[in-house]
């Protein structure tokens, strides 16, 4: 196998990092995706605090995004998964363009299922300018912005290619496989025994 550089965009979009064989469980391979922009975006619930991380990516042929969160400071699970662009924007195609819409609406959009992911993918989302608070619910959405320019503008950096090590065969399991982000900060309620 041969590591890519990050000049080289003649490499495939899946490499095997080591002998694909069906019967090794931990069968790794290599998935290259050039990354476009990292962001951090401040939670947006009225009692949330601290910020997500996220990558927009684009496949090797640049051609399609992905966006995935990266981070969770303040608590909480999530999915690392990269979410295909075009199921956000299926997502959204099933509510009325001009009425506001919750978080939960991109729920669909994800393989796992952590009740935090849509909401953290609705924070990335109103940090790029591609959704805006709704006017009359606080807790709703609207868009906003202009997605095909935003994509254009996307797929035009420069990035950096990455190289994504994905263990197992079963690419959907890894994707949505969660990852715990400061536990520490969880409480325990207890409630004291009647008398």
């Amino acid at each position: 196998m041969t590591k890519m550089s990050p000049m080289d965009s003649s490499a495939t979009s899946t490499e095997s990092s080591i002998p694909t064989d069906a019967t090794t469980p931990e069968a790794a391979i290599t998935q290259s995706f050039w990354l476009l922009k990292e962001g951090i975006a401040p939670k947006l619930g009225a009692r949330s605090e601290g910020s997500i991380g996220y990558n927009v990516l684009a496949d090797i042929g640049r051609q399609q995004l992905f966006i995935a969160i990266t981070s969770n400071r303040g608590g909480g699970y999530f999915s690392k998964e990269r979410v295909d662009f075009t199921k956000i924007e299926a997502c959204l195609d099933t509510s009325l363009p001009a009425k506001p819409f919750p978080s939960k609406t991109f729920k669909e959009a994800f393989v796992g299922r952590s009740s935090n992911n849509a909401g953290f993918l609705t924070t990335a989302l109103r940090n790029e300018g591609l959704i805006a608070a709704a006017p009359e619910a606080e807790t709703q959405h609207v868009r906003s912005g202009d997605w095909a320019a935003w994509k254009k503008v996307m797929l035009a950096e420069t990035g950096k290619l990455i190289e994504i090590d994905i263990k197992g065969v079963d690419k959907k399991t890894l994707e949505a496989e969660p990852i715990t982000d400061h536990m520490e900060h969880k409480k325990t309620l207890t409630v004291p025994r009647k008398k």
